[in-house]
């Protein structure tokens, strides 16, 4: 935020927004995104 207020830009945040628009696949993203972390850290899943 402090990077966008120092380039003069506005900032909307929309954390949740990905899980009210699409709670399927934003679920299948996150899911993906952690097994590939698990499965770089040589950890079964």
């Amino acid at each position: 935020m402090n990077m966008a207020q120092e380039l003069s830009k506005k900032v909307i945040w929309a954390l949740s927004l990905p899980g009210k628009v699409a709670p399927v696949s934003s679920a299948a993203a996150i899911r993906d995104t952690i097994y590939n972390i698990l499965s770089g850290e040589e950890l079964s899943v």
